[in-house]
């Protein structure tokens, strides 16, 4: 796929893209493994972000690069994968379609599992593992806590009669029994 600076397009004069683009745009083409995954990344990327804030002939110069080079395929072939192998189902309720998400997510290659962690805004594959796992853990139920009751406490609950309460024995701490030795010799 040729990638020149100045980019014909269907419905108008040629966009001119700056160079920058143009060597990004190229990095996506690579299909030999001179380019890295992680470079291939940023460069679709920044085509991306740029995609958004440009104008309509400068986004149909970028399109294919985003959509038709071989970086972009694959990009498009992992998501797709990923996309049907974490479906839950129509009828899926959480936590189990957030489950699938990350059971689907750990069955990708390291690179696919690249590819999806930054296609999704994470900087690493670790971060968006965690946020799966994060979602997981708030979605699913926390077992109920239980409080079992002995037998005596059942039947006072219950109603039966039980044993009469016995008050605590009344003591008088020293410290107190000579201040009430005090008042009791004032009041005599």
């Amino acid at each position: 796929m040729q990638i020149p600076p100045l980019w014909a397009t269907p419905s108008g004069p040629p966009a001119r893209l700056p160079e920058s683009l143009v060597a990004a745009a190229r990095l996506l083409t690579d299909s030999g493994g001179a380019v890295t995954l992680i470079q291939q990344l940023g460069a679709y990327q920044s085509l991306a972000l740029r995609w958004r804030e440009a104008r309509p002939l400068e986004r149909q110069a970028l399109a294919p690069a985003l959509t038709q080079s071989p970086f972009a395929l694959r990009v498009q072939s992992t998501l797709d994968a990923f996309t049907r192998a974490a479906w839950a189902g129509p009828d899926a309720v959480p936590p189990l379609p957030q489950q699938k998400m990350l059971e689907a997510f750990e069955r990708l290659s390291s690179d696919d599992q690249e590819i999806i962690a930054r296609v999704s805004g994470d900087s690493a594959v670790s971060d968006y593992r965690s946020r799966l796992q994060a979602q997981v853990e708030a979605l699913t139920p926390r077992p109920v806590d239980t409080v079992t009751l002995s037998p005596a406490a059942q039947a006072h609950l219950a109603g039966a009669p039980g044993p009469a309460p016995q008050a605590p024995p009344i003591g008088v701490a020293p410290e107190r029994a000579a201040a009430i030795a005090a008042y009791g010799r004032l009041a005599g």
